[in-house]
């Protein structure tokens, strides 16, 4: 699966101009883009090159701050402090950036490892603190949500929105995933919604179209894009958006978050890519090593326009077509 662009760079103006564009026609409102510290390449690249695109628009941006990174897998955090002056120096006064409820939006990677850990009110006071120095108040949306909801909130407080990244590894499922496994994952995060409402928290839904790292990692089976073997290309994703829907947050505009733009080595990009028939082969020594016999087709636009037709039903629409899906 080639890229539509072709083998791009992300800093090229076109490049950017493109995704853009094709952000606009799929009714997204901003980026989430990953962040691994001062002049790496992913700051650079957002720095220097997206945020002052002058095809931006109206296209937020926000900073998904990568905690294993940043910490030394969750060893060390003395850059936390540091890090978060920079970005309210670089980033937060920015016109594009994200702001909700007058404060800067900052996504945090694996917050519910921080929790477990036993670091997530230690880390807070700090990032929160080192905004504050800067005149900052910040609107933080944790990595909270995972799996089955917890008995008790477990520090869901000390954020302001939690949200679910690792779509596929919550959902615990590969191959089909199938309507029922589908309507399990969002009956769990009914009850994280439910939990964090409680706290006087956002809930923030994610949907993914598929999953597969086997070249990348080999570790984990990968989940098709397809709900069942007999069903189209994208109905995984069409079927997860109808769902993320019913468990919107008007406190956080009814937001949904999609993993991923163009997370390419674990096959969760919508991003197009060339138009190409579907094959379970790949370049695998097996020749079936990276697809374990799952298809995968080159499916141009379609996840673009998945997205944007399905936001856009009716409420009423999506729940006749899940139990019609039953």
């Amino acid at each position: 699966q080639e890229p539509m662009l072709g083998e791009y760079n992300d800093r090229d103006e076109h490049v950017i101009r493109q995704h853009l564009d094709w952000s606009r026609f799929a009714g997204i409102d901003f980026w989430v883009t990953s962040w691994w510290g001062p002049g790496e390449s992913e700051d650079v690249t957002t720095l220097n090159h997206i945020l002052p695109h002058p095809d931006i628009g109206n296209l937020k941006i926000a900073i998904f701050y990568e905690t294993v990174g940043r910490t030394n897998n969750f060893t060390n955090y003395s850059n936390l402090g540091p890090d978060i002056k920079y970005l309210c120096r670089n980033y937060f006064r920015h016109p594009n950036y994200l702001i909700i409820d007058g404060k800067p939006v900052l996504f945090i990677y694996l917050t519910r490892v921080l929790s477990y850990k036993g670091k997530l009110n230690s880390s807070l006071a700090i990032i929160r603190r080192s905004a504050a120095s800067e005149g900052y108040s910040l609107y933080i949306v944790g990595d909270q949500v995972f799996g089955v909801p917890p008995d008790s909130p477990r520090g869901i407080s000390l954020l302001d929105a939690i949200t679910n990244y690792d779509v596929y590894g919550s959902m615990g499922v590969a191959g089909y995933a199938t309507q029922k496994a589908v309507n399990e994952y969002y009956a769990d995060q009914a009850g994280w919604r439910k939990i964090a409402r409680s706290q006087g928290v956002g809930f923030i839904p994610g949907v993914t179209p598929g999953f597969n790292d086997k070249a990348a990692r080999g570790g984990h089976n990968p989940l098709s894009r397809k709900l069942t073997p007999k069903q189209e290309f994208g109905s995984l994703f069409r079927a997860m958006i109808r769902m993320a829907k019913k468990h919107t947050d008007p406190a956080v505009g009814r937001m949904i978050m999609v993993t991923s733009w163009n997370e390419w080595h674990e096959d969760t990009q919508i991003e197009p890519i060339r138009l190409a028939p579907a094959t379970n082969l790949d370049n695998s020594a097996s020749g079936s090593g990276y697809t374990k016999g799952l298809s995968y087709e080159g499916y141009e636009r379609r996840y673009l326009q998945i997205l944007r037709n399905v936001v856009n039903e009716p409420l009423l629409q999506i729940i006749e077509g899940e139990y019609h899906e039953e």
